[in-house]
């Protein structure tokens, strides 16, 4: 399966003008501060949230199945201070299927990447792995989106504009799309395209497509999935700033090892 490989976007991830790919910065280093020992990040990508705690001191360790989101992150790496660099490490691997050798006091999985997996078994085998990985103190954290009403048919839509950006590396002006090229309302899966166009100082246009399924969880679902995955949860937040659940438009759980396999 080719979706979710960022193969032919990485180069342009970095790019993304929202507030909420940066809002979430300062959180993680909060929480780092508080652990105040090594990091896990899963699908670390390009180091949106890797390179910035590992500037603030903290060794993390990053792991991501895209080939091409790690070699944009180890590019960006090279240009980091020395210090810097020797605190991060970073392997292309599947978050369902991977082992360190070691546990750490703090995973974190920021944004949408825990909705790229699918599949029940694939779920299964992640919590495993987040268990295996995690000391008995430690704390996980999970963001996903919010859903705010229902996932119906409504949700297969056609081609809208996200936002535009100049980029002064490439000389570019880079503007990118989405379609919502179809869901599966049973499975609650949704089948999205992102779509990149761009426009170079000579006129011409080049457009790079990517290809993702995610899967959408209402609030309820995912913290029972969570509790029967033997986890307690410890916050509830709706965003990074520490608003309540019930406000904000995330889903952030902040969680301990239950001492049972599952949370009451």
């Amino acid at each position: 399966m080719e979706e979710n490989k960022y193969k032919n976007t990485a180069h342009l991830y970095d790019l993304d003008p929202r507030n909420i790919v940066n809002d979430d910065i300062n959180f993680y280093i909060n929480y780092a501060l508080r652990i105040n020992g090594e990091i896990l990040e899963i699908a670390c990508g390009t180091g949106r949230v890797t390179l910035p705690l590992a500037r603030a001191g903290y060794k993390i360790t990053g792991i991501d199945l895209s080939e091409d989101m790690i070699a944009v992150l180890n590019e960006k790496l090279l240009k980091e201070e020395k210090g810097t660099r020797e605190l991060v490490e970073v392997f292309i691997a599947d978050m369902t299927n991977f082992d360190l050798g070691k546990k750490f006091p703090l995973i974190i999985i920021p944004f949408r990447a825990f909705q790229l997996l699918t599949e029940m078994d694939q779920q299964n085998s992640f919590f495993d792995r987040i268990k295996e990985h995690l000391t008995m103190d430690g704390i996980f954290i999970i963001n996903t989106y919010k859903l705010s009403g229902q996932l119906d048919d409504s949700w297969v839509r056609p081609e809208k504009e996200d936002w535009v950006v100049e980029d002064p590396k490439s000389n570019t002006r880079v503007r990118r799309t989405h379609i919502q090229r179809a869901i599966d309302v049973s499975k609650q899966i949704n089948y999205p395209e992102l779509i990149y166009y761009v426009e170079e100082v000579s006129g011409r246009i080049n457009k790079y497509v990517e290809k993702l399924a995610m899967k959408y969880y209402y609030e309820d679902q995912l913290r029972e999935l969570l509790q029967l995955q033997g986890f307690k949860i410890e916050e509830e937040l709706g965003y990074y700033d520490g608003r309540s659940i019930n406000e904000g438009p995330e889903l952030i759980f902040v969680c301990s090892q239950a001492l049972t396999e599952s949370c009451t």
